[in-house]
């Protein structure tokens, strides 16, 4: 009888219960550090302890000396030439760069001072104040006597007045629509406001200002009272030095009358005057721009005293400024007005001949220094 053998037993050789538990605690504790040391790395600092932040960086066991010599920002080594060329090549580039910046200020600087100087310095200026008498005066029915040669002829002996005595802006009365057409084209060194724009009546009232000398910046109109109260729009400008580049305000004026066809007109006399002052003084002390102001006022004392009350025109002819009012000792119903930042010198009357029955009134206008 065969009997099969056995497989030996194993015998099992029981742990005891404090090392299994000894062995987890030291994978716990391994599993612990291995995160912690995880949250040190990728936290950019926020949760890092103040010893991790300065701890110094040790190079590995295994690293070079190249590596060694990296410097604190992780650049390379001052030693490196190729670096030290770049460094200096940047470092040039950005000299040269801050050199023409500072050129450039400076030539800025340069030019705006210029500039400032230029359109803060004095400018002369011969003004004039000439009522042409209208082209119908001593045409076909005109009330003028026959010795008065027509609005043709006329207007050539106007146009050599105003070459003869160098008037650079003037301010005409009674310029009628063939008046304008024979100037414009027979003067052509001047340019004029408002032309013909505003129709046969305001034409009467025209500014023209020599053009190589002044260029227009802005044009407007104010509605004046006329014979009998109609209104009329008269022009007021300002022109820009086409060197200096000052400017100024130019208004004409012409006021109505006392006559047998158009009645006592000293109340609307009086209302013009009124309107034609406020505005201006309102245009001056916008911003200091002077102003200058040409007309036939139909007045001596009565409109001196009014413009030059408030202190803020003087006129060309002479006379106080402000109050207590003195007239000048010799007066037209022709003026010239400017207010403060205009100095007059070299007032005259000249007489037109026939050209007119007026004098053209002139003097020179200098635009003081303005700071």
């Amino acid at each position: 009888m065969n009997h099969r053998k056995r497989p030996p037993r194993l015998r099992t050789v029981p742990v005891p219960r404090v090392g299994v538990l000894a062995s987890l605690l030291v994978v716990v504790l391994v599993a612990a550090l291995a995160w912690a040391a995880t949250w040190a790395v990728t936290d950019d600092g926020e949760g890092s302890s103040a010893t991790t932040r300065e701890a110094p960086t040790q190079p590995s066991a295994g690293s070079s000396d190249e590596t060694d010599a990296t410097d604190a920002t992780g650049g390379p080594d001052d030693g490196d030439p190729e670096s030290d060329e770049a460094g200096q090549g940047d470092d040039e580039q950005l000299a040269k760069s801050v050199r023409r910046f500072r050129a450039a200020q400076r030539k800025l600087a340069q030019r705006v001072s210029k500039q400032l100087a230029r359109r803060t310095a004095p400018l002369e200026l011969r003004v004039a104040s000439f009522n042409v008498l209208g082209d119908s005066h001593t045409g076909p029915g005109g009330n003028k006597p026959a010795f008065y040669p027509d609005g043709s002829a006329r207007m050539n002996m106007a146009i050599s007045v105003l070459r003869n005595n160098g008037i650079d802006v003037v301010g005409f009365q009674e310029f009628e629509a063939s008046q304008y057409g024979m100037f414009a084209s027979r003067a052509g060194e001047y340019s004029l406001y408002p032309g013909l724009s505003l129709g046969d009546k305001s034409v009467r009232f025209n500014i023209a200002w020599r053009s190589s000398l002044f260029q227009l910046v802005e044009a407007h109109t104010i509605s004046i009272p006329y014979a009998g109260g109609s209104r009329i729009e008269m022009p007021v400008v300002l022109l820009e030095s086409t060197t200096t580049k000052r400017r100024a305000w130019f208004a004409n004026f012409h006021n109505p009358a006392d006559t047998p066809s158009l009645g006592n007109n000293a109340r609307w006399r009086a209302e013009a005057a009124g309107i034609e002052i406020a505005h201006l003084t309102a245009l001056h002390e916008a911003d200091g721009t002077p102003v200058i102001v040409t007309g036939d006022f139909n007045e001596r004392a009565e409109i001196f005293c009014r413009f030059t009350a408030g202190g803020v025109f003087s006129a060309a002819a002479g006379g106080s400024t402000g109050g207590g009012c003195a007239p000048p000792s010799s007066m037209q119903v022709d003026w010239i007005f400017g207010s403060t930042g205009v100095a007059f010198d070299g007032y005259a009357v000249s007489d037109t001949g026939r050209a007119s029955d007026h004098a053209m009134v002139h003097a020179t206008a200098t635009l003081v220094a303005s700071q």
